[in-house]
């Protein structure tokens, strides 16, 4: 089995950085590279004290404290997901004013995080913890969205 640093990076390699959609709707600059990537728009904390400056979207997601569950070694653990968007980028995504870029960024990562039962062959697979909530931030001009997703992790 491979270790969950090793399974989580190539989830990242394979299967959230190469997606141009989530690119496009996160509206990263056109050279950005994986490590710029992982290091201000997709970044594992649970929280950050960075203050969002010209970034359209960011991921700011980490795990939880995990439940036993009947199989010894085998903890169900909650990964969320904190999504930032740029108040004044919100509804500009396309010719319906009315669908939120916020809305179209939390479906990609549900679509991405589920479109394989076994995740980019890691044996990770994910499944929602809950419909996502709108949060308040107290960075001016962006809003927040918080979803979660469940996984099992061999200990």
């Amino acid at each position: 089995m491979i270790n969950w640093t090793n399974a989580w990076n190539t989830v990242i390699r394979k299967v959230i950085w190469p997606d141009h959609d989530l690119k496009f709707l996160m509206k990263l600059p056109p050279k950005t590279n994986i490590l710029q990537f992982v290091n201000r728009y997709f970044i594992r904390a649970g929280f950050t004290n960075e203050l969002l400056t010209d970034e359209i979207v960011r991921i700011v997601y980490a795990d939880s404290v995990g439940d036993s569950t009947a199989v010894p070694n085998v903890k169900k653990i909650m990964m969320t997901f904190d999504i930032y968007v740029k108040k004044d980028e919100m509804y500009n995504i396309g010719d319906d004013r009315l669908v939120s870029r916020m809305d179209l960024v939390v479906d990609r990562l549900d679509k991405l995080l589920r479109s394989e039962r076994y995740l980019a062959g890691t044996g990770y697979r994910f499944w929602p913890a809950d419909g996502g909530l709108d949060l308040g931030t107290r960075t001016v001009g962006y809003a927040r969205r918080t979803v979660s997703y469940y996984y099992m992790k061999v200990l």
